[in-house]
Order: C-alpha cells, then structure tokens, then sequence
C-alpha cells in the first residue's frame, strides 16, 4: 500500500498539465488575430483614400519660367547688383575722404613748421603729394558712383523701352527715346564734342567713354556708347538733343535713376547696353 506522500505526488503530477495553457493552442489564436487584424486594415482603404495617397506620390511638374519672366529677373539682378555695388563704393568713399582730411591737416601743419624753419619743403612736398593721391581716389570713386548710378537708370529703364514699341522719337516721365537713323561708332563723339564746344565754350561733361570698369564688373556692354553727365531737362542737355536729332544719332535721355531724383540723370548716345553674356 501507498503512503500519503506518494498518493499526494501522483495527484500533483496529474493536475499540472492543465494548470498552464497548451503552446500550440496559444500559436494558433495569434495567427487568427493577425489575419484579422490585416483583414480589418485593407476594407478600411476606401478607394478615395488609395487615390488620394496616390495622388500624394506623384510629383508635382516644375513650372518653366517664360522668356519674358528670364528677362525681368536679369534686368532686376542688373538693378541689384548695381545698387549693391554702389553702396560699397559709398562705404569706401566715406573713408576716402577722411583720408583727404587727415592729409589736409598734416598739410595745413606742416606749412607753419615750414613757416618756423622747424621741417624741410622736402617733408610738406610729401605731405602734399600724399594729400593729391588720397583726393584723386575720391575723385576715382565719385567717378564709379556715377557709372553705378547710369547703369541703375538705364537697367530700370529698360522694361519702359521695351514698351514704347516702334518710332522714332517718344518721350515718358522718367526718359526720352530716339532712334535715329544714322550709323553710330564710338569715335562719332568728337563730333558731338565739337559742337558742343562751340556752343558752351566748354568741354562735353562725359561721364563714361565706352566700356568703364563698372560696366565690366556688372557685365553690361557699354562699349559702343557714351554717357554724357547732363540732365535732358537742362538748356545744356536740350542743346545736345537736338543735335543729336538733327545729325540722327540715336540716344536715351534719363531723368532719374530713382523717382523724385535726379541722380542718374544723362544720356545715352549711341546704341541701348545689353547684359554681357556669361
């Protein structure tokens, strides 16, 4: 006969099995909520929603710029790089001239220790040559501006040219146009020069002679042309005007660069500049 300690133990290893839960029955259920799962998952994809990620995929074309939008932005990148440009030669003229005075001064000093035999000519001739040097880069400067400030004209002008069509002569607010008929070259403006001398007793005011450096580094050819430094509306610049018509030489009068002023203010004589292409 059994003891209780082996009758309890038999009991023990009987009831186990079903204490935990079969492996493969835990396997199956998780197959079947699976399938269900992916099942619920693909009915909830309406076709609207399948369309519309599509949609979501596809790339969107990129839209080519017209010829007519090309040519706006050059112009207004002319424009800009011109001002740009312009605002660092007034940051460099600004201490241009404060060289210019503190060579005036070391000039102005100098002569009354010369006065006092205290220093040789030889150190106020140095000073001096030193002060000629620093106004001429003002000068040079001064000069670059006013290149800048034609070109910012005449870039701005542009979009006003191109829609006055076909004529010979037409006049706006901001500029005056002729196309005249004769043949221009560069060394035509000594005619130009001649005439005018003869009329003021002074020489042509030309501000730039074909290609000037800023023409070079905004890339505009100027190299066919001339920028005489008067304003249209000045008994000078209508004199030049009306020269320029009657031998039919072809030019552009600006007003302004900028409304309500007039820097900028020339004309143009010879052909219209066009962007140097790179």
């Amino acid at each position: 006969m059994r003891s209780e300690s082996e009758i309890e133990g038999t009991e023990l290893q009987y009831e186990m099995p079903d204490a935990s839960p079969c492996p493969l029955r835990l396997v199956v259920s998780s197959i079947r909520v699976t399938i269900c799962i992916v099942v619920i998952s693909l009915f909830a994809i309406t076709p609207e929603k399948a369309l519309a990620q599509k949609r979501k995929k596809t790339p969107q074309k990129k839209v080519e710029p017209t010829l007519s939008d090309r040519v706006a932005k050059a112009k207004a990148d002319v424009a800009a790089a011109a001002n740009e440009y312009k605002a660092s030669l007034q940051k460099l003229l600004a201490l241009q001239e404060d060289d210019v005075k503190s060579a005036t001064q070391t000039v102005e000093k100098r002569k009354e220790l010369l006065a006092q035999a205290i220093i040789s000519k030889r150190e106020l001739e140095e000073s001096e040559r030193t002060l000629s040097i620093a106004q001429d880069k003002v000068a040079d400067t001064k000069k670059q501006i006013g290149y800048a400030d034609n070109l910012i004209a005449e870039a701005s002008a542009e979009e006003q040219l191109s829609k006055l069509g076909p004529g010979t002569y037409q006049a706006t607010a901001a500029l005056i146009r002729y196309n005249g008929p004769a043949t221009w070259v560069l060394s035509d403006a000594a005619k130009v020069q001649s005439f005018f001398a003869l009329k003021f007793n002074h020489a042509l005011p030309i501000s730039a002679f074909g290609q000037t450096p800023v023409h070079d580094h905004l890339g505009f050819d100027h190299r066919n042309s001339i920028d005489v430094a008067l304003s249209p509306d000045s008994s000078e610049g209508q004199a030049v005007m009306s020269y320029l018509r009657t031998a039919g030489i072809p030019f552009i009068a600006f007003r302004y660069a900028v409304p309500g002023s007039a820097t900028g203010a020339h004309i143009h004589i010879g052909y219209p500049s066009k962007r140097i292409a790179k």
